[in-house]
């Protein structure tokens, strides 16, 4: 009784001490703030009898996820346990790569003495006995890192307290570093597994006041170093950084007495840019800062003239790269180019490339394309190290630890400092070729750059050949013929069903070859030219180092590094640019000498201003209105996505190697060669975007893929490296060339498209090179009219289906009735795998049998269907929704994609360890992005506003890590955001005769699209969402060009003769709206 009196006492004086606004804290043991208490138990945090299983389920770990002191609640907000970066069930997998955690603790400080001890500390109940963690602590931006001793208990993770191995964490903090105003902690992991939570409390002087938050949370205020141009006038954003707590409150700042900014805070994050009239010279202002009418926090800032920000500026090119895949790294890559320098930092296999929180750097790499990686270049100096070291061990390899303060990754641009250097690292390019700067340290003897030919990448690859020669004091040349095998093979799917699924077919084991040509140039005279190798024997019994090497060519070397050494002591400073071709050496030197030798020089800043220039020109074509900071930084983050993450393979000439390794060359100068990991269901992201903001862009995808049929008589579904790599299933490159022909963009052969076109969809595949063209299921396909699961993969009905729907329109378009009448019929064979009786797509026999002991969910996951489940390829009828809505019915369609969304968003639309096809769903994968948009096809338009928005929100975050949740499949996913954020759809890719686009539900009030009379187009169209907030999300009405519509739809040429879009938004459902007149039925056939 006793001790149940005491803890009700002191559970009433928390209650009290929390009441106080702001409260006093405690002088006598100066803990500031706490969560939870020290009595070596877990049991009052989230989770803490035995569900850590349940982190992801509850949303923990995310970087908007947060504790606010005085407001949270420990029980349901703070996780009694973190994981680490390698357990599975944190969401860590060799799918998803490595899922770090983190939680953020947010507090408010009214007053605070000047000077004072102040600690942070967190008692750790136990951890992995076997992997602890390292953990990093961070206050306000300054970080400490602590590896955990072994942990004893495993069953803590479980709730089990007894025979636990106690550690605690003390993290001194400078005084000067906690500030009046809003305060951050950050606890997360960087290596190893799990730990479980004693108590986390923050020491520090006496007579501390905290605030207690209402219903908003300010973070931070501070003058931009920028100003903006609005109305004609200058000003300099006081950036007001706000976290919504709950309700809507109102913001209030006021400038020097005067309220300059007022907005209705309503979800999450905001940086709001709030105008502050721009000065001529320094000055000093007084801000307050309101919430609802009290004063929350007040200060001075210093103004002073500051440069323009321009659109560039917002982009930061770190966002999304953790967890991320090869093809997305930091770094100054350009629209679709060749050279991806970036920097590597893990080790070889799936995921490989960039992890943000990972403290080293291994390589800075020029290529990072699906399954093709070479040339790493890195500066050094002491002894020569070759090899790259592993990722948890930096010291065993040349690899380097970096200070994470000093990366800068803006557009066009990358820097870090190399600790164990001591050298700072700075990177741009152009399209083909690289520019970097390194500053060496004047004391330490034998700097150099290494060039490795075997990095470690994605895709493992062999040296078949390596070439060096020096041509100067000046300059090296080069070349690495590569192969890397088995990058594709269905034998694991077909093993599971189908007939005879063992037996090697020509597509398995698919090998990628190529050869990577360079051409390095020095500002500095080179003071010796070495290569060390690792020969062709087994092991280490040939390795040799050569130096002044004027010429070598090394066999089948199991590693190789050249380095260039200079006299650095009087000249830190060594710069080189490098041009790469896929062609030749000399192809790679006429590709350094016209993008940047002759327009540049050895300027660095020349090259990242051009770098600039170029996005900046793109970026304008779409302008957004916003005055959230995070909300632009999201925008063209994302638009810098989908324009980079696919390549050049041609050379400034026009030349490329085709997939017989036979050099061809484009006659337009403004042809180029484009590759990627594959068109699979790019026709609801990529292609939308492209064909509305670059259609320049889309005409030059549709000629890459014509110069290919050209050149070995077939269109490439995976077009990596120009190779015919049979990726993922169907030939979604029609789909791109169709709807770019549809959307109006015809400067290219479309009689010859058609004829490519038809030819992949009735003409059996073939090898062709090291790689096999050609849908792999036809033959049945054509036979059954599906694809019987024990002949092929079920789910390839649907898919192939859609293609044969897109060949019929544009047959219709080109005015070839015979073939449109052939491929309409193909365009309804989807109905033969939807079983009526219960409205999925159910595998189906060869004998026309169903499948018994059917479930949606599970039968046939990924390996019948592609990536997906029943559940979701279902819907896999973008051709015609409502002839699918008619066989399920419309309400049970409507009802049936309602709950999956209930159930999947709890999930953030992703599934834990990319398992795509455990839930209903996936916003990361391609097989669920339609979803939102088939409410408007069965009159339910106020369902695809509600869950649009709830992905954009949900899915899509601001951070390096939440920023896309799945696979972003190079751009794929950034699309796809860009055109729901502009609140604009094509469910079928825009692939019918007179393409439509179907209205969602825009984020911002005003987007401008600059179609600048391309393809005969106009000049704007403007996109206007009266009231458009978080919480304002329904259409409530619209008006096209003039005229009010009232269906979800319009004709697309009333977007490209230029015009505007005026919407009325509001918080509640309009469902009188857009339920009008349905679009035109591609259907031929009598109801």
């Amino acid at each position: 009784m006793l001790r149940t009196g005491y803890l009700v006492f002191r559970y009433m004086i928390r209650l009290l001490a929390l009441a106080m606004i702001p409260f006093i804290c405690n002088a006598q043991d100066k803990t500031i703030w706490q969560i939870g208490e020290s009595d070596n138990s877990s049991l009052e945090f989230a989770l803490a009898q035995g569900e850590y299983h349940k982190f992801l389920e509850h949303d923990f770990g995310w970087e908007d996820r947060y504790y606010v002191i005085g407001y949270s609640n420990e029980k349901k907000d703070f996780p009694f346990v973190l994981p680490g970066a390698i357990d599975y069930w944190g969401g860590t997998s060799g799918l998803a790569g490595i899922r770090p955690h983190e939680l953020n603790l947010l507090f408010g400080i009214s007053e605070k003495p000047k000077a004072g001890d102040w600690k942070l500390v967190v008692d750790v109940l136990d951890c992995n006995p076997e992997t602890p963690p390292y953990i990093k602590v961070s206050v306000n931006g300054k970080s400490w890192k602590y590896r955990l001793a072994k942990g004893k208990n495993t069953r803590a993770l479980e709730g089990d307290i007894r025979n636990v191995q106690e550690q605690i964490l003390s993290v001194p903090i400078p005084s000067e570093l906690m500030k009046i105003g809003g305060n951050s902690v950050q606890l997360t992991t960087l290596e190893g597994s799990w730990l479980v939570f004693d108590q986390v409390r923050l020491e520090g002087p006496k007579n501390v006041l905290l605030l207690q938050p209402g219903k908003a949370f300010v973070r931070n205020v501070v003058a931009s170093d920028y100003e903006l141009i609005e109305n004609g006038s200058r000003f300099q954003p006081l950036l007001v950084d706000v976290q919504h707590l709950h309700g809507t409150p109102l913001l209030e700042v006021q400038l020097d007495g005067d309220i300059v900014f007022k907005e209705i805070v309503e979800h999450g994050r905001n940086n709001f840019e709030v105008p502050m009239k721009a000065v001529e010279t320094f000055q000093k202002s007084n801000y307050s800062i309101l919430i609802d009418g009290e004063l929350v926090e007040k200060g001075q800032i210093h103004r002073a003239p500051k440069k323009l920000n321009r659109l560039v500026d917002y982009v930061d090119t770190k966002i999304g790269t953790g967890h991320s895949r090869w093809m997305i790294a930091p770094g100054p890559w350009m629209p679709f180019g060749m050279v991806k320098i970036s920097p590597d930092n893990q080790n070889e296999g799936w995921q490989a490339g960039y992890q943000p929180t990972f403290e080293s750097v291994g390589t800075f790499s020029h290529i990072h394309e699906w399954t093709m990686a070479g040339l790493g270049t890195f500066p050094t100096n002491g002894p020569l190290i070759t090899e790259v070291g592993n990722q948890d061990e930096p010291d065993k390899g040349y690899r380097s630890r970096v200070d994470k303060s000093t990366e800068k990754a803006p557009l066009g641009y990358y820097s870090v400092f190399l600790n164990d250097y001591r050298i700072k690292a700075e990177l741009t390019a152009t399209t083909r070729a690289s520019f970097q700067r390194y500053t060496y340290p004047k004391d330490l003897p034998n700097s150099r750059i290494l060039v490795d030919l075997q990095i470690p990448s994605e895709y493992a690859y062999q040296v078949l050949e390596a070439y060096f020669e020096k041509i100067n004091d000046y300059k090296i040349v080069g070349y690495s013929k590569q192969k890397s095998s088995g990058v594709w093979g269905e034998q694991y799917y077909r093993s599971q069903m189908v007939e005879n699924g063992d037996k090697k077919r020509e597509w398995d084991d698919i090998e990628q070859e190529y050869t990577v040509h360079f051409a390095m140039e020095f500002d500095r005279p080179i003071k010796n030219f070495g290569v060390w190798s690792d020969g062709q024997e087994k092991g280490n019994v040939d390795i040799s180092t050569l130096n002044n090497v004027d010429q070598l060519t090394l066999i089948y070397p199991e590693d190789v590094v050249g380095f260039i050494e200079f006299d650095t002591k009087d000249n830190q400073v060594v710069q080189t640019r490098t041009g790469i071709s896929y062609v030749s050496i000399e192809n790679a030197g006429l590709n350094l000498e016209k993008e940047i030798s002759e327009p540049f020089g050895w300027s660095f800043e020349k090259v990242r201003e051009d770098q600039e220039k170029r996005w900046e020109e793109l970026f304008e074509r779409v302008l957004i209105t916003t005055n959230d900071r995070t909300e632009k930084t999201r925008f063209y983050s994302n638009m810098y996505r989908t324009l980079v993450s696919r390549n050049i393979f041609s050379d400034i000439d026009g030349s490329w190697m085709d997939a017989d390794e036979r050099i061809q060359k484009f006659k337009d100068p403004n042809d180029v060669a484009l590759g990627c990991d594959a068109f699979w269901n790019t026709f609801w992201n990529l292609n939308q975007f492209w064909n509305l903001a670059t259609p320049e862009w889309s005409s030059k995808w549709v000629k890459s893929q014509l110069a290919m049929y050209d050149a070995n008589g077939w269109l490439a579904k995976g077009p990596a490296g120009m190779e015919y790599i049979p990726v993922m299933v169907a030939e979604h490159e029609i789909p791109l060339i169709v709807g770019a022909h549809q959307m109006g963009i015809r400067d290219f052969d479309t009689e010859k498209a058609f004829e490519a076109v038809y030819k992949m969809q009735t003409t059996i595949g073939e090898q062709v090179g090291g790689g096999y063209a050609g849908n792999r299921d036809l033959e049945t396909y054509l036979k059954h009219q599906y694809v019987p699961y024990n002949k092929g993969r079920f789910s390839n009905t649907l898919e192939y289906s859609y293609d044969d729907f897109t060949v019929s329109q544009f047959a219709k378009s080109l005015g070839k009735t015979k073939e449109y009448n052939e491929f309409i019929e193909r365009a309804y064979w989807w109905e033969n795998a939807i079983d009526p009786e219960i409205g999925f797509a159910r595998l189906k026999h060869s004998d026309g049998t169903w499948y018994q002991d059917f479930d949606p969910i599970e039968t046939g996951g990924n390996h019948q269907f592609a990536e997906g489940n029943a559940w979701q390829l279902t819907f896999f009828v973008p051709q015609d929704i409502p002839a699918l809505a008619k066989i399920i019915g419309a309400d049970e369609f409507a009802k049936r994609l309602d709950d999956g969304f209930k159930v999947s968003s709890n999930w953030r639309y992703n599934a834990p360890n990319e398992k795509y096809w455990d839930f209903p769903v996936i916003q990361g994968n391609q097989q669920s992005m339609h979803f939102s948009f088939m409410f408007n096809w069965v009159k339910k338009p106020w369902l695809t506003q509600q869950w649009n928005r709830d992905i954009l929100s949900r899915f899509y975050g601001y951070g390096i890590s939440n920023a896309y949740l799945g696979d972003e499949d190079q751009g794929q996913m950034s699309a796809w955001y860009l055109m729901s954020s502009l609140g604009l759809f094509q469910t079928d890719g825009g692939t019918r005769t007179e393409p439509i686009y179907e209205i969602g539900s825009p984020i911002f009030e005003r987007i401008e699209v600059t179609l600048g009379n391309r393809y005969g187009r106009g000049n704007k169209f403007i996109i206007e969402a009266e009231n458009a907030s978080f919480n304002n999300k329904y259409v409530q009405s619209a008006i096209l060009n003039g005229k009010e519509l009232n269906n979800f739809w319009f004709p697309a040429r009333e977007l490209l003769k230029g015009g505007s879009l005026n919407l009325i938004m509001g918080p509640e459902p309009n469902k009188t709206w857009g339920v009008g007149k349905m679009p035109e039925s591609v259907n031929p056939r009598p109801e």
